[in-house]
């Protein structure tokens, strides 16, 4: 009898692509309103330094904002921008929470 895995989510971790698989599993959460789940899945992606760093740290800087942590994710977008200064929506994220400051 084969064991069953306990539903942590342990494939992401020892699959070939985990990044890229914790990422879509984040914005899978994030689609359905699950926030926490989401956020806790960006700032994992994020923690790997791997190529979606930057996005992850973005998504996760909208979740802070949209629940009123502007400051954290003025942060966030910050760092995202340190890691790749090219993505647009960061930019344009951190733009429009830098308007809202004034």
């Amino acid at each position: 009898m084969s064991r069953k895995p306990l539903g942590r989510g342990l494939e992401v971790f020892f699959s070939r692509d985990s990044e890229r698989a914790m990422f879509q599993k984040a914005l899978d959460h994030d689609r359905k309103g699950e926030v926490f789940e989401a956020f806790h899945l960006y700032m994992k992606v994020a923690e790997q330094r791997g190529t979606l760093r930057a996005k992850a740290l973005n998504n996760a800087a909208v979740i802070l904002a949209e629940h009123g942590f502007v400051d954290q994710a003025r942060a966030l977008l910050r760092e995202a921008l340190q890691e790749d200064a090219e993505n647009r929506e960061a930019r344009e994220n951190l733009s429009i929470l830098e308007g809202d400051a004034g």
